[in-house]
């Protein structure tokens, strides 16, 4: 099993004729034009409500179904002094719909508190356990935020003895639970116009019904707690999530709440102007990471604090938890990534791995990261007691939900959607499992199919690739799903130099040559293509542009998704090729002014006519590996050579570059 390398190109179609009416009636750019309309933005209507919706196009909250019976019973509550719970998710979205009902609740002097369940042993959603204690609390009311529209018969078994609200964003079921309100846009019978709301958003909605009743005016605070919940959900950033998100981002700039400015801290984000990708990458996790390792309820805590210094010491706890969950998860991804790799055809189709306790609360991520690599439905399972508890995630044309219905019965339970999917199942059914899933994908699925995609927005020329360009586009911020980063493309594009980067030079820079000037071009993660590009090749790339700022020079930087070289030449050794450049290489180090080090600059320049550059750069690795040279790299991530004197006879056999390329 190898990774999936090669990617296929998808160019958006586009519509011309409606780019042409948003240029004339918007008066945006015609890129801009493009980039509306592949996102199914293509009238003008929907164009003036996507780049110019404020606040005051939020939607009227009354709007949801539920509403109008859920605002009164909370009056009631707040105004007789009766005890409240809002029972909450340990994900970041019921993180901060927690965070948010309880902020709100206290500011209208509430007797309120709140309830998450424990990740490992209560599972997600209502439970009938922790009901019946809050009951023995003397509680009247709760609220549930991110869950409960799927627990018809636990909400069934308390109705008479507890008042119920229920606040949702999940596909709602057949039956919808007979509690007091049920508020919930997906459930039938709603003509609220925006599906897309988070759990967090419905929250927030019902705090603005609950905050016009009480005042008249509007509610946006907590517009940042909001936002980080919306994004870190990854529902659609259109219509009122986009409004949300790009005030709420606005608000973590500017006067955020302690928690998350103390957050931003210690993620190392103080003085940026923060992002959707600095939510969901590096905000979001440190959040999380307090449900999947110890408990939701810290990070609560973290967003409703009033004190700076416990902010900034939750703030650190959750920075070494997620420090903690990151060593968990790579240590679970290094076994599971082994043994995809020892399955050899068997994972061929899909990814079924397993192992003995396994941290339930991250193999999701390992599933992610699986698919990543290897672009497979892949699947992660973790085997307590003879019980094993699978997380999946798929690829694009995988249903992993169907897929797992054409198992139920080996499965002893099953949930979730196109994408992503939970299970568990007796660890002896595992091997049925994954032969079940192949066959299953071996019907429905094309070799096409295991081949990623890069959509494509439009492609350029290398002189339009300007910061006017990325000035643009920004129009489109913020980012996420239903609204992905632009991609662009450029073919063909040569190449004039290439480095590598950051402090491990895991990182590599390409420096491509454009009519107007060179052109920066970084791939994280990508220290591998110092080997494959060389100057002076030519190759297609695509990618997403941001703005570098450096020593006060602005320039637009591309940030690559893919590239491929064109017209590609397989490099070829041989013993009397490397015997050549053994002999250069060695002239250059016995000369009357020898220097300590050569760089790659002095082998490119040299080397035989008959050899490629990329073909003098291998003979290099070949040297290093024989132990003649010693590499050494400087902080502008060229490579230094030292000579080694080794005394003993050298065989090429010993070298895995040459034996790669010498076939």
């Amino acid at each position: 099993m190898r990774q999936s390398k090669a990617k296929r190109w998808r160019l958006a179609t586009g519509n011309e004729q409606a780019e042409r009416e948003l240029v004339r009636h918007l008066g945006v750019y015609p890129v801009v034009a493009k980039l509306l309309v592949n996102r199914g933005i293509d009238t003008v209507t929907a164009g003036q409500d996507f780049l110019y919706g404020t606040v005051n196009d939020l939607l009227d909250p009354y709007d949801l179904k539920g509403m109008a019976e859920a605002v009164p019973l909370i009056q009631q509550a707040i105004e007789e002094q009766q005890r409240i719970v809002i029972y909450g998710d340990y994900d970041v979205d019921g993180i901060t719909a927690t965070s948010l009902m309880y902020r709100f609740l206290v500011r209208c002097g509430a007797n309120v508190s709140y309830y998450i369940p424990e990740r490992q042993s209560e599972g997600y959603g209502l439970n009938a356990e922790a009901l019946e204690h809050i009951i023995e609390q003397g509680t009247e009311l709760v609220i549930t935020v991110d869950c409960g529209i799927s627990s018809y018969d636990i909400v069934e078994a308390v109705r008479n003895r507890l008042t119920m609200i229920i606040t949702d964003h999940h596909t709602a079921p057949p039956d919808i639970p007979r509690a007091a309100a049920v508020i919930n846009h997906k459930q039938p019978g709603c003509p609220y116009k925006d599906k897309n709301l988070s759990g967090v958003g419905v929250a927030f909605k019902l705090c603005q019904a609950l905050w016009r009743e009480r005042t008249g005016e509007a509610y946006l605070e907590d517009l940042d707690i909001v936002a980080l919940g919306t994004v870190a959900d990854v529902v659609p950033l259109v219509g009122e999530n986009r409004i949300i998100v790009r005030e709420g981002l606005k608000k973590m700039t500017e006067s955020p709440n302690l928690g998350i400015a103390a957050l931003v801290e210690v993620a190392g984000l103080g003085g940026r102007k923060l992002t959707t990708g600095h939510i969901g990458f590096t905000l979001a996790p440190r959040l999380n990471a307090a449900g999947r390792v110890t408990h939701a309820t810290r990070a609560v805590e973290l967003l409703i604090t009033k004190d700076i210094a416990t902010a900034n010491t939750i703030a650190e706890e959750l920075q070494a938890t997620n420090q903690e969950r990151q060593l968990i998860e790579r240590l679970i991804h290094e076994e599971a990534r082994l043994d995809v790799i020892n399955q050899g055809e068997e994972a061929n189709k899909v990814i079924v791995v397993a192992g003995e306790n396994w941290h339930s609360g991250v193999i999701g991520i390992v599933a992610s990261r699986l698919v990543e690599e290897f672009y497979r439905p892949a699947m992660v399972i973790s085997i307590h007691d003879g019980i094993g508890k699978g997380s999946c995630r798929s690829i694009e044309n995988c249903n992993i939900y169907e897929a797992l219905k054409s198992a139920e019965d080996l499965l002893l339970q099953f949930g979730g959607h196109k994408q992503a999917a939970g299970f568990s199942i007796t660890a002896e059914n595992i091997p049925a499992l994954r032969q079940r899933l192949t066959a299953y994908c071996e019907a429905n699925l094309t070799e096409e199919d295991y081949v990623p995609i890069i959509d494509i927005d439009t492609p350029l020329e290398p002189a339009e690739v300007t910061v006017e360009l990325v000035d643009q586009i920004e129009t489109l911020e913020p980012y996420g799903m239903g609204n992905s980063t632009p991609v662009f493309s450029i073919d063909p594009i040569a190449v004039q130099d290439v480095f590598l980067l950051g402090q491990q030079k895991n990182h590599c820079k390409i420096i491509l040559q454009s009519q107007v000037g060179p052109l920066d071009a970084i791939i994280w993660h990508g220290a591998d293509y110092h080997r494959e590009i060389f100057p002076d090749e030519k190759l297609k790339v695509a990618f997403a542009l941001q703005k570098n700022e450096w020593q006060g020079r602005v320039s637009p930087q591309l940030m690559v998704q893919d590239l491929a070289l064109l017209g590609e030449q397989r490099a070829h050794l041989t013993a009397e090729g490397l015997r050549e450049m053994y002999v250069i290489v060695r002239s250059v180090f016995r000369s009357a002014t020898a220097p300590r080090y050569i760089v790659e600059s002095e082998v490119l320049h040299r080397h035989p006519e008959n050899q490629t550059d990329k073909e003098a750069m291998l003979a290099l690795d070949v040297f290093k590996e024989l132990g003649i040279l010693q590499e050494e790299a400087t902080e502008d991530g060229m490579a230094l050579y030292r000579w080694c004197h080794v005394k003993e006879k050298l065989e090429l056999i010993t070298s895995l570059t040459f034996l790669k390329y010498s076939a």
